[in-house]
This record gives C-alpha cells, sequence and structure tokens, in this order.
C-alpha cells in the first residue's frame, strides 16, 4: 500500500493543507486543511509570527502520513512577499521542527502550475477558451490576469491587487479618511489601466476567475468544478452574496468572518473592474486550486512539458514587445540549442539549463530597445523586472545574467557583479554565456548567412565549426575572434570558424 501512495504538503501564508493520493490515477485517499493562520501583520498571515501554529499542524500531518504509510512526500511553500533571506530562515525553522524540507515556489511557478492543470482538467476549458479567455487568478498578494486564445496561452499580467494588499491599505487609510472605498477603486484602476487598452481590444471574451471561494461555494455544485456566475453579479453582489453597504461604504456579510472580509470583498473590486474592461460575453467561476495545480504537476509526467510550452510563449511575447530582430532571435536559438547538444560532454548541464540557454537566446537583445549601447546590461535589468511564468527566481537570475554577459562583458572574477552572485549559479552563467556568446557571433550581420553548422572536438582541443554560407563571413569571422575568449577560458578550448571549402 505504502508504495502505492504520495502525499503533497502546500503551505500558504493563511493556511497549510496535505492531500494523499493514490497512484497513478491520483485518487484522493484523504484531504486535509488547517484552520485559518490569520495572525501576523495588519491581521494578513505572516509565516514567522505563525510558526507554532504551522509547526503544529505539520506535526498532525506526518501523523497521517505515518498511518497510510507515506514516504513519499513533496512538502511546497509559497513564498508570497517573503525575500530570500526570510524565506531561508523559515524554511530551515520548519526543518529543525518537524523534518520536512520545503521547496519555496514563486507566484510565477504556483500560476503555471494551476493553468496547466485548469487546460488539462477541465472538461469544458477548450470550449470556453476557443475564442478569447481570460483567466484571473485571485491571490493574496498578487492577482494574476492570463490571456488564453484559441486555447493556447499567449501572456499574463501580475498585477499588486491581492485581497491581502488592497486589505492592508484599507487599515492604513481608515487612519487618515472615514471612507475608504472610492481611494480603493481608483487605486485598483490605476492598476489595471495601463493594460485596459489591450483588454478592450479583444471581442468575444469569457472571464474565468479562480481561487474565489466564496463564489465557488455559492455557485459551484457538489460534485462539479465549474459554474457560470449570472449576468451582471456583481453590480447585485449584494442580493447575490448577502453583501450590503455597511458603514463607511465598506461591504460587510453575516456569512464571513471578519478575516474573510478583509480579503474577500477587495476581490469582488477586482473582478468588478475587470469584468467591465473585458466586457465578457460570459462570466465563469472554477474551484480548481493551487493546491490541484501542485497535485497535478505531482502526478502527470507531461505537466512540465505544457509548463515549458508556456515559459516559452512568454519569453516570445516580451521579445515581441520590445522589438527584437525576429529572424535573428530564430537564427541564434536554433544554432545555441544545436551546440548545447553537441557539446553536452564537454559543459554536463541538464535539459533544464538547455532551456533556460533557449530562453535566454530569445530574450538577450530586448536591451536594444532602450540603448544599442550597452544594451547588454539594459536587457539583463529588464528581464529582472519582468520574470517569466514558470520559472523560480534562481531560473530568472540565470537568464537575466546570460543575458548580460552574452555580447561584450565577461563573467570573471574582475567583474563586481559576476563576483557578488550565488557560488551555485556562477558557473552555469558562465557556461550558457560562453555557448550564446559564440552563437551571437556567428550571425553578427544580422543577415543569417549560414544555414548549417557541424562541430568537431579535436584531439588538441580544437573545437572546429564548420559553416555553411550564401554570403562571405567576414564580419563574423572578426566577432567571432574577439567573442570566442570567453568560451576558451571557460571550457578550455579553442573554437575556430571555418567556411565549408576552407582548409
Amino acid at each position: 500500500m505504502k508504495n502505492s501512495l504520495t502525499a503533497v504538503i502546500y503551505l500558504e501564508p493563511d493556511q497549510v493543507s496535505l492531500r494523499i493520493l493514490e497512484l497513478p490515477k491520483g485518487r484522493v485517499i484523504n484531504d486535509v486543511r488547517s484552520g485559518e493562520l490569520m495572525v501576523g501583520r495588519g491581521n494578513i498571515a505572516n509565516y514567522a509570527q505563525n510558526m507554532e501554529a504551522i509547526v503544529n499542524n505539520l506535526e498532525g500531518f506526518k501523523q497521517l502520513l505515518k498511518d497510510y504509510q507515506v514516504e513519499d512526500v513533496h512538502f511546497y511553500g509559497a513564498i508570497e512577499d517573503l525575500d530570500p533571506v526570510d524565506a531561508r530562515y523559515v524554511g530551515d525553522q520548519l526543518e529543525v521542527r518537524t523534518g520536512l524540507k520545503v521547496q519555496w515556489l514563486n507566484n510565477n511557478q504556483l500560476m503555471a502550475q494551476t493553468m496547466g492543470c485548469v487546460v488539462t482538467t477541465l472538461p469544458e476549458f477548450k470550449e470556453l477558451s476557443k475564442h478569447c479567455l481570460y483567466l484571473l487568478t485571485l491571490g493574496l498578494d498578487t492577482v494574476t490576469l492570463a490571456f488564453f486564445h484559441h486555447g493556447n496561452f499567449e501572456k499574463q499580467w501580475d498585477l499588486d491587487l491581492g485581497g491581502a494588499k488592497i486589505s492592508r491599505l484599507v487599515q492604513r487609510l481608515r487612519q487618515t479618511t472615514t471612507n475608504p472605498q472610492e481611494i480603493i477603486q481608483d487605486y485598483i484602476n490605476s492598476k489595471l489601466e495601463y493594460i485596459s487598452p489591450e483588454l478592450k481590444r479583444k471581442k468575444r471574451t469569457v472571464l474565468l476567475i479562480q481561487n474565489a471561494p466564496v463564489l465557488n461555494h455559492h455557485y459551484i455544485p457538489r460534485g462539479e468544478h465549474l459554474a457560470e456566475v449570472p449576468e451582471a453579479p456583481l453590480d447585485k453582489v449584494d442580493q447575490e452574496l448577502g453583501i450590503r453597504p455597511g458603514s463607511h461604504g465598506a461591504w460587510i456579510s453575516s456569512a464571513l468572518t471578519d478575516a474573510e472580509r478583509r480579503v474577500n470583498l477587495p476581490n469582488y473590486l477586482v473582478i468588478a473592474r475587470t469584468a467591465h474592461l473585458v466586457h465578457p460575453l460570459s462570466i465563469y467561476v472554477t474551484d480548481i486550486s493551487m493546491m490541484d495545480g501542485l497535485v497535478n504537476g505531482t502526478i502527470d509526467a507531461g505537466a512540465q512539458s505544457q509548463i515549458n510550452t508556456m515559459i516559452r510563449t512568454s519569453a516570445d511575447d516580451i521579445a515581441q514587445r520590445y522589438g527584437i530582430d525576429m529572424a535573428h532571435q530564430e537564427f541564434v536559438t536554433k544554432f545555441a540549442c544545436q551546440f548545447f547538444d553537441q557539446l553536452r560532454p564537454i559543459h554536463r548541464l541538464d535539459n533544464h539549463a538547455r532551456l533556460l540557454l533557449e530562453i535566454a537566446s530569445k530574450v538577450d537583445d530586448i536591451g536594444n530597445f532602450i540603448n544599442q549601447k550597452g544594451h547588454y546590461r539594459h536587457s539583463a535589468y529588464i528581464l529582472e523586472a519582468n520574470p517569466l511564468i514558470g520559472l523560480s527566481d534562481k531560473d530568472n537570475q540565470i537568464i537575466a545574467e546570460v543575458a548580460r554577459y552574452h555580447s561584450a562583458e565577461s563573467p570573471t572574477a574582475t567583474q563586481a557583479h559576476y563576483r557578488h552572485m550565488d557560488d551555485d549559479i556562477q558557473l552555469t552563467v558562465a557556461k550558457l554565456a560562453a555557448i550564446l556568446r559564440l552563437v551571437d557571433a556567428l550571425d553578427d550581420s544580422r543577415q543569417q548567412k549560414i544555414s548549417a553548422i557541424k562541430l568537431k572536438l579535436t584531439s588538441d582541443q580544437v573545437l572546429k565549426i564548420k559553416a555553411t554560407a550564401n554570403d562571405d563571413l567576414v564580419l563574423e569571422k572578426w566577432s567571432f575572434s574577439k567573442k570566442s575568449k570567453l568560451f576558451n577560458d571557460v571550457f578550455g578550448i579553442q573554437p575556430v570558424l571555418i567556411e565549408r571549402g576552407e582548409n
């Protein structure tokens, strides 16, 4: 029995959950949630201040795991607004006190898992997204709006409109104003305004709302995972959900606790404004949760492939947004992956590193949008400010740093930025940047003269790169001679560019 069971534990700032599953079909054996952990900053959950409650719940989960003889346990935590140092502190405390090691996931990773679950497990999704669909996922600190076209993910926006974040703002405003609701509505409008032109352009749209437990409870029948919300429900939410205007313009409901009301009611304002901008033909709500996404990623071998597709799509979207040369991008991406595959015995990196190189190849030139001079530095800070869906903070940093070092600056000990990089990513950044810089030189003219490449490593540590070209490679050879030094420094191998027909 124990060999066929697995468990997923999911830690959030306001609760911790456990789901025990029977493999291979993923049948739920037990599903347990803690009580709400609403202690901390502004009455919103905080990991450090809730440590005792979290540990007590985890100890109870461990007893359940022992009762079911479950040994395969996956423990995930939503990093939310924790900085990396605090995350290490909290993770270490949890491991010392419970023996469980948490894997922190950022919002982009959680969203990719959850969107993948919605796409693959919701039977109605294909029909709902046959034209245009917006998936609005509500969170404590962040709201994510993702756009699907003909069933395929195209882009997403992360907005600082989480229920807990707005609730903290409301509490601060109440100290200075008697009617914060109008200010909050203006705040929500300001966050949505910059994407409103794009939202208004789409026609025949559907709005799908996720992580709205009160709406789920009210509309979704038992045993189902989707329900349509009646037309314009947000204008009459007081009638549908028993919410009525209260003192100081706040919404209150006898069905909600004070803690739930502080987090959930701002969400309805966000939903209402989003619906106003999208102007959907219909609105739906689904109860597919973050936990469902994590479980789906754990038991479905194909889930990561779908997430990788989202990552590539997100990279292409940011590349197009910053007006890169698409022909050059395709050239560099194609041959960077070829170099990676044929040089595996040399670099000894895994397939995930290959994906990071592929993504870096797609976005390394976005800094040209700001200035061609020093464009690689501009690329890096644009990427730091625009983390890609489905990737960890570490992965996003690697991509940004590879973009930084793909052109002129080198990741060496004399480079202050490189010296201060975490030790565990320095070598990966250097190896991927060395490969990308070499390939980038092969299209220095931006004319894609080379149509095919063959690589051969000789016994005297020379990498012969034989190129089939439709024009002379004078500029490419000059650029190659400059940019090949990093490859030699990192791998101890001298690359040589040879046109087919040359000796």
